[in-house]
């Protein structure tokens, strides 16, 4: 159907709403009774599909509605739909070739995404929504390619000649061609026409959509009308037509008895309505995408305070035939004040840029500045290099102020000269300095590792033999470079330590190692020498590891052989050659402590292996949470009450601790995703209340996580309440929610931690851009020592399915689940919580077997009171 041919524009009938097609109002508009029995319009049949773009020559005639200034160009949450005469007036403004492309993807197109297309004002960002377009619609995004939009390419032009939006088209689309069906003769088919070519009949065995044999009836009520899915029930009078038949084959035409057949094994499929509503409604995409798009775009928002700032472009150097173009910025404190943090003065700017070329969106980027404002400064520094080939472009800047919440827009027009005669840029080396061997593991991108994965190495020097460790065990020699290994990681991102050793001839020349899926804040002490079970005849030089969470040396570390301690240390490198006993096994031990009396430890057996085992003991620490019959805490138990079944057999309970004794660590885990928006200022300003809280008590600590796309540590835990509001304050929205990935790299990020963690989750939407499942993310709650608290705010939990995910989830650490409907109870919320964690008890038991059973281990906390109701993680890997 060509666009300028229709005339179903003013009887079109769209939702009076700014959202996504409803899943709940395509059902109603399907068992309307007036759409079962009545002839159903094709832009009806639209409506029920997901979306129609109509329009008439008339249409195009009216005059366009004035141009909006660029800072109404971007939408907001607030963003009435526009009105009929509206969408008329901006579509007969609009290039032929924009309202093809609205044409082609009729059905797939939702209603907030044509206004915002059709308030679009430069081509450019009307091609890059193009572009983007089909990325929210990718049915498989692991993959390379898109499916979706590579059936959209094949069967746009598929010799049927079906229109776009027509529902056959979308059959195709959505479930692929028909086919695998057999008649009662036994003759296969996969389409049949009447004889008057008014009626289709498609038969799917299955489809790529629906996991069951279907057939669909299409009518098409009158010639140049378009087709409509017939529902059972409605009325089947094919208009007669001259012209002839559509084909000489009398087999393709559909007899009665064919029709007869087909209504019966309609009539054999519980709840077709439903079955076509799969079959045919599109794939709705995140609405996160849209406002993504728009929060890459330099336009001011609507109504949005501004400020000024100085300019300085220069063109300093070149790196091959592209030259630097260098924009300096210079922001004067009476236009951005900043805030105050422990009396310290800090600014935090975010800068969007983009570069338009021949009318194209060439690249875009985005620059964090984030700190203490220099002393005796005037105007703060604030700029960014490019380095672009040579010829006019369009510069546009968008700076935001967080911390004041205004703008500063910066558009130029400028000539990038050729790169001749400017100086080459300086480059950092790459190679190793000149140090001897040496090998070095070059790490993964990411912060989350399953799967099969290859690591390299860069070495310098002469070497005999590599050989790659995976978790202390040898997994390959190599003796010629490239020095690679690939490794599978397995399904769960669990903790690994791949390590790599360089020998020439026996010795030991270089050596590195890499921890996976562990973060930062992790304290952690390993002996690098002397390895479990070695032999080391006499002396042996002990060499020691160290992570601490701030990347900063510990207070102290104190190496021990046996029981004596040996060497003592305030800096690296933690390195001492210790003579050992002859003939007789030994431990080596290794204690880091910070400045807060937290301290981690690692020992070594040597010149013993059949005793290594016998310091490979792992304590299991459970918080456990005894309440009454109306959900309050019961405290004053003792041990003696309390016992732990681990797989249904009893263990001794090796340490115990009252509830109120032990410290808080907690860490908040924020949604920042664009959704997040408009809510963000009362979740960061109750939770601001939450850590003022917890750090009224000098033990506690409090960190903040936030996540979108990707995890960010603002600021790990401490207990200085300054740093907190600081990391806070700077909590900018942005991206698509990766609850999933988010929550599993923040377990990662603490593992390790020496006191109980609390993680409180706070999300307002379900996971939309994760690379690991929802089954990955259970087991790594399994595995977590954290407690987990989710709350879930808004619509996206109104369904039970939502629910259950963040429930499942906690149920898993022994936290919990709450959902709010008003954010207003979010204070209230958070103190409940911090009630809960203070009111804690800590019981601690030595599992039996190994440390190498992988099997999950259920566990089960009983108490002897009346009523008492038992709260604590499901179970443990040992």
């Amino acid at each position: 159907m060509d666009l300028s041919a229709t005339d179903n524009a003013k009887n079109l009938h769209l939702p009076d709403r700014w959202t996504l097609p409803d899943v709940q109002w395509v059902e109603m508009l399907i068992r309307t009774p007036t759409l079962r029995y009545a002839p159903l319009r094709s832009v009806v049949l639209m409506a029920i599909v997901g979306f129609v773009v109509a329009s008439s020559t008339a249409l195009w005639a009216q005059p366009a509605s004035p141009e909006p200034s660029p800072q109404q160009a971007v939408p907001t949450g607030s963003e009435q739909p526009l009105t009929e005469q509206a969408r008329s007036q901006a579509l007969g403004a609009l290039d032929l070739r924009y309202v093809k492309w609205i044409q082609s993807v009729r059905g797939l197109m939702t209603h907030g995404e044509l206004d915002y297309f059709l308030r679009l004002q430069e081509d450019f960002r009307r091609d890059a929504f193009m572009r983007v377009f089909w990325e929210p619609r990718d049915p498989d995004p692991k993959t390379t390619v898109n499916e979706l939009k590579v059936r959209w390419e094949r069967f746009k032009d598929s010799p049927d000649g079906v229109p776009y939006g027509d529902p056959r088209f979308l059959l195709l689309l959505y479930n692929g061609p028909p086919g695998a069906w057999s008649l009662p003769d036994g003759r296969p088919v996969a389409r049949c026409f009447s004889r008057s070519k008014e009626l289709e009949i498609w038969f799917y065995g299955v489809s790529e959509r629906v996991s069951k044999r279907f057939p669909v009836i299409l009518l098409r009520r009158s010639v140049g009308a378009e087709y409509e899915v017939h529902l059972p029930g409605g009325p089947l009078r094919p208009i007669q037509r001259s012209g002839g038949l559509p084909t000489n084959n009398i087999q393709e035409l559909c007899a009665d008895e064919v029709l007869r057949y087909v209504f019966n094994e309609i009539s054999r499929i519980g709840d077709y309505d439903r079955l076509l509503r799969d079959a045919l409604s599109p794939l709705l995409p995140s609405p996160e995408w849209l406002a993504n798009l728009a929060s890459s775009a330099t336009d001011l928002p609507r109504g949005a305070e501004t400020f000024e700032v100085d300019v300085d472009l220069t063109f300093p150097d070149r790196k091959q035939s592209r030259t630097a173009v260098r924009m300096m910025l210079g922001i004067a404190l009476d236009q951005a004040p900043g805030r105050h943090f422990d009396d310290e003065l800090f600014h935090n700017f975010q800068l969007i840029g983009e570069v338009i070329r021949d009318g194209k969106l060439f690249e875009s980027f985005r620059y964090g500045f984030e700190g203490p404002t220099p002393e005796a400064t005037t105007k703060i520094p604030v700029g960014f290099t490019r380095y672009l080939r040579p010829g006019p472009v369009s510069l546009r800047v968008l700076v935001e102020d967080l911390y004041g919440g205004q703008f500063a827009q910066v558009v130029r027009e400028i000539e990038i000269p050729a790169p001749d005669g400017l100086v080459t840029a300086a480059r950092l080396p790459i190679e190793e300095p000149d140090v001897g061997v040496t090998l070095r593991l070059v790490p993964p991108v990411g912060n989350v590792h399953v799967g099969k994965l290859r690591f390299r190495t860069r070495s310098q020097g002469e070497l005999e033999k590599v050989t790659f460790f995976m978790n202390g065990k040898p997994v390959l020699s190599k003796r010629r470079p490239p020095y690679s290994v690939e490794l599978d990681l397995g399904t769960s991102p669990v903790p690994h330590r791949i390590r790599v050793v360089g020998l020439v001839g026996d010795q030991e020349v270089a050596t590195d190692q890499l921890w996976l899926n562990q973060g930062a804040q992790r304290f952690r002490v390993q002996l690098v020498e002397p390895r479990p079970g070695g032999i080391y005849p006499g002396v042996l030089t002990a060499r020691v590891h160290v992570e601490t969470p701030d990347g900063g040396p510990p207070d102290q570390l104190e190496l021990f052989l046996g029981d004596q301690s040996v060497a003592t240390f305030q800096q690296a490198p933690f390195e001492h050659t210790l003579r050992l006993p002859d003939g007789s096994a030994a431990v080596v031990r290794a204690v880091a402590t910070l400045a807060d009396g937290t301290s981690a430890e690692d020992a070594v057996v040597v010149n013993g292996a059949a005793f290594a085992e016998a310091i490979d003991v792992r304590l299991v620490e459970l918080p456990v949470l005894v309440s009454d019959r109306e959900g309050q805490p019961v405290l004053g138990l003792d041990v003696e009450q309390f016992q732990i079944l681990d797989s249904g057999s009893p263990r001794r309970i090796e340490r115990f601790q009252a509830a109120g004794d032990g410290a808080v660590s907690a860490v908040l885990l924020i949604d920042r995703s664009i959704s997040m928006e408009p809510h963000l200022a009362t979740v960061t300003a109750a939770a601001g209340v939450f850590a003022q809280t917890v750090l009224a008590s000098s033990r506690d600590r409090v960190a903040v996580l936030s996540f979108a796309s990707d995890l960010v540590v603002d600021i790990g835990l401490t207990t200085k309440l300054a740093e907190l509001d600081r990391a806070l304050a700077g909590l900018d929205a942005g991206g698509g929610t990766a609850l999933y990935d988010g929550l599993v790299q923040a377990y990662n990020t603490f593992d390790g931690t020496s006191d109980p963690l609390a993680m409180v989750l706070f999300t307002d939407g379900q996971d939309e851009a994760s690379r690991l499942s929802l089954e990955q993310a259970v087991d790594a709650s399994r595995r977590t020592a954290a407690s987990l608290y989710a709350v879930g705010f808004g619509s996206a939990f109104d369904d039970k399915e939502s629910r259950r995910v963040l429930e499942d989830l906690a149920l898993e650490t022994g936290g919990r689940a709450l959902f709010l409907t008003d954010l207003g109870e979010l204070t209230g919320v958070f103190q409940a919580i911090l009630d809960e964690l203070r009111s804690r008890y800590l019981l601690t038991f030595e599992p039996t077997g190994t440390a190498t059973e992988a099997d999950f281990r259920p566990l089960r906390v009983t108490v002897d009171a009346p009523g008492a109701r038992v709260q604590t993680r499901s179970g443990y890997y040992p």
